[in-house]
């Protein structure tokens, strides 16, 4: 008897909670009854929305006060522009793509840029192992590659707007055929006997480690990309000089259809927020769609590289011929 009124009494027992829940009465403050009003949908962003969200996007450098003024850290607004920025070996801090364009040094507001000489507002200063410098002096120094805006405590850096010009009509690099008709293909030409020397002399550094700003190769053992380039050619008697940006500067220039071994090819080096219009990288075209060139990809280091390859075909600027 007892078992049959406790049997009843839990169906009962059970009976009325189903009836409340279904009715979602409750004093429960998790009461989850209506989850769609608590809650909105998950919305996934198409890959066209997350890119044009990720180029509206600032970003943002802090400044700090030295001696009453706005200072920033030169390592962050390398980093937040996609340079590199490092102390070099001759104790100044360079800033740039593949080699330092810009060169600071400790309690000097000159700064050395593309073979000139600017000057700061007030001195760099360093702390903590940070080179810092003037906020005030930044739109000089990097106003014709960086679009940015200051506000009351932050810098903030926009994405540019405009692309490039290449040259090249995405026209891949092959040997034409003798006496054939080029078809925009390369053109044969024999390579000055400078030319197979210089390329002859590169090659035997293949590996040779890739390091922003290397000092002389007789004492580091490194290379950039400029630095390379400069020591392959001062064996010749060509000088040359530091950086990539300035080697740019020298010699005539040659459609990619008429390239000749020896002749440099120069790059940018792309990033959201600087301009890809400026020269970042520079190698020697072999012959064959090849490049030989000290670089810190897609290896490390001194390396043969085929420049139909799309990274390089898209960043490609010009070349020029010094031979």
């Amino acid at each position: 008897m007892r078992n049959r009124m406790f049997a009843r009494a839990t169906c009962a027992g059970l009976a009325a909670a189903v009836l409340l829940v279904g009715a979602g009465c409750t004093d429960n403050p998790g009461d989850t009854a209506d989850l769609s009003q608590r809650y909105a949908p998950v919305k996934v962003k198409s890959t066209e929305q997350t890119k044009a969200a990720e180029k509206a996007e600032s970003s943002v450098i802090k400044l700090h006060s030295i001696h009453r003024t706005g200072y920033v850290s030169l390592a962050d607004v390398a980093k937040a522009a996609g340079y590199t920025g490092k102390w070099l070996e001759d104790g100044s801090y360079g800033v740039g793509d593949h080699d330092p364009r810009w060169k600071f040094r400790t309690g000097d507001s000159q700064v050395r840029a593309d073979g000139k000489v600017s000057r700061l507002p007030a001195p760099a200063v360093k702390e903590n192992n940070d080179l810092y410098v003037p906020a005030s002096g930044l739109s000089a120094l990097f106003g014709n590659e960086l679009a940015m805006r200051t506000n009351k405590d932050t810098i903030s850096l926009l994405p540019r707007a405009f692309g490039h010009d290449a040259g090249h009509g995405g026209t891949p690099f092959a040997d034409a055929v003798p006496g054939g008709s080029s078809g925009g293909k390369l053109r044969v030409a024999s390579a000055s006997s400078d030319a197979a020397d210089i390329i002859a002399h590169g090659q035997k550094f293949l590996g040779v480690k890739y390091d922003f700003g290397a000092g002389d190769y007789e004492k580091t053992g490194l290379f950039d990309c400029s630095s390379f380039v400069q020591y392959l050619f001062a064996d010749k008697g060509i000088q040359l000089p530091r950086t990539a940006r300035e080697q740019a500067q020298r010699g005539t220039s040659v459609s990619r259809n008429e390239l000749q071994p020896g002749d440099l090819m120069f790059y940018y080096v792309p990033g959201r927020f600087k301009t890809d219009n400026t020269v970042g990288h520079v190698g020697i075209y072999m012959g064959g769609g090849k490049m030989l060139h000290s670089s810190p990809k897609p290896e490390d280091g001194v390396q043969i590289t085929d420049i139909d390859k799309a990274y390089w075909q898209d960043t490609f600027l010009y070349a020029k011929r010094l031979l």
